[in-house]
């Protein structure tokens, strides 16, 4: 065979076929290019009704504006379409995509933009009156190069047909009740068939408990009993999980608040060797309080940290003249410092056990463990760090949220920027 008999032989050769409510996609060599086609079931292109429906829905696709949309041209002559070309570009479904790489949904923020990019495609949509009604796995395509999703087809153009056993057999799981059994659509179908989605992305890891009582209601019989919108649902999802991250906040902050004082008191300078302290069990005179008596520097190094907490205490509590308040703030100022720096050093000893290649390529369950593991590890550090300090709740709260935030991009970015360097 010579070599243009081979190009010849490319140019007809079809790849694997993937099956679609309403065909089958695939890529085929023309003229040495990849196009990319749908190549519609029998039963469907034989029929004039939906050859009208694809015709109209080419049309109306022009007012869509989102990138997210695939765009299409019919093929066929004049009494039926057996196909449409699908605009240029490397689509998989999502079916595919968790089949090869499992592990893709802990990466970076794919199930978020996911979510994020369906819900704005779909008010979009309904902007238009148009709804998708089947967002099941082998319906909703991703381009491979950023995993970002697409849409092709959609199924309120063919409600008419009155035929939608047929369409979407084995797939009734994604599609509305109403749908299936009346032929009739709303808004709110779109908000059953996405929920459902959802609920597949989770599927290996087991969905938020945060989520459920959203998707609960997202996916009730009765369409009335959902939300009035996918945008609607959405709103709900991202104020459970707020909810659930302040509650998270708030129990670490906990955890690693009062670590600063004892770290403090122990750095300063002890003049003699001290064998042991014995605790003082009377509370400090008040004449200790007298003015220019300042706990910060007077009380010496035979103070426990109880005394000291109890002396600070009555000092800031006395009458406001006599407290020094340039003072309190230069060890407010020390106390954060030495918080900042303990807490980073360890926070980021602890995030390296996940935020590294191994592990950001192992399969999605064990990613969740471990990160289960190193939360767990986080909040036992910070116990640890917490039994001698005079830093409010707040204070803690903000630093280690700020420490945990940068020590995270700073990580993914690293990640990153080395994946980047082994594909070049």
């Amino acid at each position: 065979m010579n070599y243009e008999e081979l190009l010849e032989t490319r140019d007809v050769r079809q790849t694997n076929k993937v099956r679609l409510p309403y065909g089958h996609f695939y890529k085929r060599l023309i003229d040495g290019k990849y196009s990319n086609f749908v190549e519609f079931h029998d039963e469907l292109s034989d029929n004039i009704a939906f050859n009208e429906c694809i015709r109209k829905q080419c049309e109306a696709l022009q007012q869509i504006k989102s990138n997210r949309q695939l765009r299409f041209t019919p093929n066929g002559g004049d009494d039926s379409v057996y196909a449409i070309a699908v605009e240029p570009g490397n689509y998989i479904t999502i079916e595919q995509l968790l089949n090869e790489a499992p592990a893709v949904v802990a990466k970076g923020d794919f199930m978020d933009s996911t979510i994020s990019d369906l819900v704005s495609l779909t008010a979009e949509l309904h902007q238009q009156g148009i709804q998708y009604l089947c967002f099941s796995p082998n319906n909703v395509l991703v381009r491979k190069s950023d995993n970002s999703v697409r849409l092709l087809l959609h199924g309120s153009f063919f409600l008419p047909l009155k035929a939608q056993e047929e369409m979407y057999d084995g797939l009734e799981d994604y599609v509305a009740p109403e749908v299936m059994a009346e032929g009739k659509a709303d808004d709110r179908s779109d908000v059953y068939s996405l929920a459902k989605f959802i609920d597949y992305l989770y599927a290996s890891s087991g969905l938020p408990f945060e989520l459920k009582h959203v998707i609960q209601k997202a996916t009730a019989e009765n369409p009335e009993d959902r939300y009035a919108s996918v945008e609607d649902m959405y709103s709900h999802m991202k104020a459970s999980r707020t909810i659930r991250r302040t509650g998270t906040i708030a129990l670490a902050a906990l955890v690693i608040a009062l670590i600063v004082v004892g770290m403090f008191f122990e750095m300063l300078p002890n003049t003699e060797p001290v064998e042991f302290v014995k605790r003082v069990e009377e509370p400090v005179d008040e004449s200790l309080l007298d003015e220019g008596f300042n706990p910060l520097t007077e009380l010496g190094p035979d103070a426990d940290s109880a005394t000291i907490a109890k002396a600070i205490q009555d000092y800031m509590m006395n009458d406001s003249d006599k407290v020094d308040e340039k003072k309190m703030r230069e060890f407010q100022t020390k106390a954060e410092n030495i918080f900042r720096k303990q807490y980073t050093k360890a926070a980021d000893l602890i995030l390296s056990k996940i935020y590294n290649n191994e592990r950001m390529n192992n399969n999605e369950k064990n990613f969740k463990a471990t990160s289960e593991e190193v939360m767990k590890e986080l909040v036992e550090k910070q116990r640890e760090l917490s039994e001698n300090t005079a830093l409010s709740s707040e204070t803690a709260q903000r630093i280690a949220s700020e420490i945990i935030d940068q020590l995270t991009e700073k990580k993914k970015a690293e990640l990153e920027k080395k994946s980047k360097a082994d594909t070049e």
